[in-house]
């Protein structure tokens, strides 16, 4: 089962071998590629064969070929969130035959995203395999164990380079009024193991795989964290126990400012707790008085500094705290 999950913003107003590929960032080249994966005709996607000739027609490269296949997805494929609860409609008999499903109905969940992504590029001629395993989605998940297999996303070859993909989390966590969210458009290994993690170690593509252990200890990142210049040196630790105070350190070259809300175990509303940072090069050491007893969720918001009126806060992380 594939589940969904929305990132968490705040908003203030103030009277102030398998070798994986380098880094590539979607950009305003793109443009042009998703404007033709948007406006598509119906009459091209009534089946695999014919959307992704259509697709792929004018596309001079294979990543060209890559990025209007994900364009067309994250713009014409919207996920079944009815479907989550409904095991019987994810049943399917070949991959071949789910994928078609999905293009039919223009619904599906990570699975079925995932296996039309893989058909559409196979016409096209380029090698793309879905990745099963786990996957982190809610904060009462940091730092502690995921035991099913639940999520399924995708990993493509171009030019001998292998790169990494969640169209389901693209279309999911994308901000309002916008297709697709394009941190997962291709996305480093080093960024997208801290949430996923494959059953095969081969399809990490990380120079010093991790184990299961190892990635079930981490805390519930949002992809802001990663946005907002945090890197992969991002705590191993997502359960903290204190007495009365957090004590966390981040590592991010740029000033920022930092909110922090405390909720019961695993529920993402919160109340508004003291925070002091102090900062020593890359280094910001917060320390976050935790006023509730026994278990609680601390999620970290940040944001850049600027001198605008209406301040927004994205959701960086969660913890599992526990306050003795």
């Amino acid at each position: 089962m594939c589940r969904r999950f929305l990132p968490i913003v705040l908003v203030l107003v103030f009277c102030v071998g398998l070798k994986p590929a380098v880094v590539v960032s979607p950009s305003d080249n793109y443009g042009r590629i998703d404007s033709y994966a948007r406006n598509a005709p119906d009459s091209y996607s009534r089946n695999i064969a014919t959307l992704s000739d259509y697709l792929t027609g004018p596309a001079r490269t294979d990543m060209d070929k890559v990025r209007v296949i994900y364009a067309w997805m994250v713009s014409h494929i919207r996920y079944d969130q009815e479907a989550v609860s409904n095991r019987s409609s994810q049943r399917y008999y070949s991959e071949l035959e789910y994928a078609n499903r999905v293009l039919r109905q223009r619904k599906g969940l990570c699975t079925g995203y995932a296996l039309l992504f893989k058909y559409l590029l196979k016409r096209a001629g380029i090698e793309s395999v879905n990745i099963r395993g786990y996957a982190r989605t809610e904060d009462k998940e940091a730092g502690n164990p995921i035991k099913l297999v639940d999520h399924e996303w995708n990993a493509v070859n171009i030019e001998d380079e292998w790169y990494l993909l969640d169209l389901a989390w693209a279309v999911t966590t994308a901000p309002t009024g916008e297709a697709s969210n394009d941190f997962y458009f291709l996305t480093p290994p080093e960024l997208f193991i801290s949430q996923h993690f494959p059953t095969e170690t081969r399809w990490q593509f990380l120079d010093q795989p991790l184990n299961k252990g190892e990635f079930d200890r981490f805390p519930k990142l949002y992809d802001p964290y990663f946005q907002l210049g945090f890197g992969p040196g991002f705590p191993r630790d997502g359960q903290l126990r204190v007495q009365g105070r957090a004590a966390l350190t981040l590592q991010n070259e740029q000033s920022l400012e930092y909110l922090c809300t405390v909720s019961r175990f695993g529920q993402s509303k919160g109340s508004e707790v003291p925070v002091s940072v102090s900062r020593y090069g890359n280094q910001h050491q917060l320390q976050v008085n935790v006023p509730i007893r026994g278990w609680s969720t601390l999620h970290i918001f940040a944001r850049s500094r600027t001198n605008a009126r209406v301040k927004k806060y994205d959701c960086i992380a969660s913890f599992s705290v526990y306050n003795s």
